[in-house]
C-alpha cells in the first residue's frame, strides 16, 4: 500500500497522545517499519513537548473537572462510520442548549482547557480545513467525535489502527469490542472517557453534551455503566454506500498516519469484519437501552426530511426545546445546501461481497441488494 511519508509528522492526528501512551503502543504493536522512522520521531517529539502543558492543566483545572457534573445526561449518536453520523452531529449541535467535544478538545484533550485561550492563528495548523475523505469542513470549534480525543489521551482506542494497520484486528477486539481487558484496564478506559466528557461539560457550562463515536455501537454496556441515563440515536445507511465510503476513507487516512506497511487486502478484511462485529454487537445489546431513550433512523430519511427526522428525535427522547432548536437547524441546513457527497462506482463484485458479508444488515434495515446493482 502506498504511503505519504513526506507529509508533515506533526500533522499526525494522534501526535498529542501522551508519551507514555506512545511507548505502550509501540511496545504492543511494534516499533514501526524503517521507512516511517522520520514520521515516528516527529510524533514522539511533539508528544514529549506537550508534557508541560498536560501537567499545567492538571494543576489548574484537575479538581474543577473532577467535580463537574454531567447533567443533563449526554445525547449519544451511534452508527457505524460513514453512515451520516457527522451530519447528524452537526445538526444536533445547532441547538443552543447543546454542547459538544470540539475539534480542539479532540486534538489536545489533555490540555484543551488551557489551549482555549491561545490565539487561533497559533492553533490553526493543527487541523486541515477539510476532511480528506469527503471534503467536509473542519474547524477547531466544530463538533468532533470524542474517539479522537480518546486516542489523543490514551493508547486505548481503536483509532490507533491507522498508525498500526497490521494490528487492526487486535486493536478492534480490545478497544471497540472491549474484549480481553482486565478490571484495571476497563476502569482506566472508563475514567479516561469520563474525563473527556467532563471537560466538555465544564466548557459547555451546563448544556447537554452531544457525543458521537462509531465505536460506541459495540460498547453499549460500557457506555451505560458510565452514563446510565444517556439518550441514544442510532443512524444507519445503505451498507453498499457505507462499504464504498469506508474503502475511500481508509485509502485517504492510512497513508497519513501509518507507521508500518500493510497490504490493502488486510485493510479490506478489517473493513468487512469490523462492520459485521460492531453491527451484530449493537443488535444484541440495544435491548439494554430503555425504549424511551433510543431512536433509530436511516440516513436516507434524514437526508430527505431533516427537520421532520430531527423533530422525531426530540419527541422520541423527550428532549424538549425543539422550538428553540428549529430555527438554527434550518439556518445550518441552508449553509450546506450545496454540499455534494462523494459518488462511487458500484460494480458487481462489490454488490456480491457486501450482500454475502453484510446480508444480515441488509435484512435488518430493509435495504434491497437489487437496488445496488450496477
Amino acid at each position: 500500500m502506498q504511503d505519504a511519508r513526506t507529509s508533515a509528522p506533526f500533522r499526525h492526528t494522534f501526535a498529542m497522545s501522551p508519551f507514555s501512551a506512545w511507548m505502550r503502543l509501540l511496545r504492543e504493536n511494534g516499533r514501526g517499519d524503517p521507512g516511517y522512522r522520520g514520521r515516528l520521531a516527529g510524533v514522539l517529539l511533539a508528544s514529549a513537548a506537550a508534557a508541560p502543558a498536560r501537567l499545567a492543566e492538571r494543576a489548574v483545572y484537575g479538581r474543577r473537572v473532577r467535580r463537574t457534573a454531567i447533567d443533563p445526561p449526554p445525547l449519544m449518536i451511534l452508527g457505524y462510520g460513514r453512515s451520516g453520523t457527522t451530519h447528524l452531529h452537526n445538526l444536533l449541535a445547532q441547538d443552543p442548549r447543546h454542547g459538544s467535544v470540539t475539534t480542539l478538545q479532540c486534538i489536545v484533550p489533555t490540555f484543551f482547557l488551557l489551549a482555549r485561550a491561545a490565539p487561533r492563528s497559533l492553533l490553526a495548523g493543527l487541523v486541515p480545513s477539510a476532511r480528506p475523505m469527503d471534503n467536509m469542513r473542519v474547524a477547531l470549534d466544530l463538533p468532533q467525535e470524542e474517539e479522537v480525543a480518546l486516542a489523543n489521551a490514551t493508547h486505548m482506542s481503536f483509532l490507533h489502527h491507522l498508525s498500526f494497520p497490521r494490528n487492526a484486528v487486535g486493536l478492534h477486539r480490545r478497544y471497540a469490542l472491549m474484549e480481553g481487558l482486565d478490571d484495571r484496564e476497563m476502569r482506566r478506559w472508563e475514567r479516561t472517557y469520563l474525563d473527556i466528557v467532563r471537560k466538555a461539560a465544564f466548557h459547555a457550562r451546563g448544556r447537554r453534551i452531544v457525543l458521537k463515536s462509531p465505536s460506541n455501537l459495540a460498547r453499549i454496556p460500557h457506555v451505560l455503566r458510565i452514563f446510565p441515563d444517556a439518550r441514544f440515536v442510532n443512524i444507519v445507511r445503505n451498507p453498499f454506500a457505507v462499504y464504498l465510503s469506508l474503502t475511500n476513507m481508509f485509502r485517504k487516512l492510512i497513508p497519513i498516519h501509518q507507521l508500518q506497511e500493510v497490504e490493502w487486502d488486510e485493510v479490506e478484511r478489517v473493513i468487512i469484519d469490523a462492520y459485521r462485529a460492531n453491527m451484530k454487537r449493537y443488535l444484541r445489546d440495544r435491548s439494554l437501552i430503555p425504549r424511551n431513550r433510543l431512536v433509530e433512523m436511516r440516513f436516507e430519511d434524514l437526508e430527505a426530511a431533516p427537520v421532520a427526522e430531527l423533530r422525531r428525535v426530540y419527541d422520541g427522547l423527550d428532549l424538549g426545546g425543539w422550538g428553540a432548536a428549529e430555527r438554527p437547524v434550518k439556518a445550518y441546513l441552508d449553509t450546506v445546501e450545496g454540499y455534494r457527497k462523494n459518488r462511487f462506482r458500484m460494480d458487481a463484485a462489490t454488490v456480491g461481497r457486501v450482500s454475502a458479508e453484510w446480508g444480515f444488515a441488509l435484512d435488518e434495515w430493509g435495504y434491497d441488494p437489487a437496488g445496488a446493482r450496477p
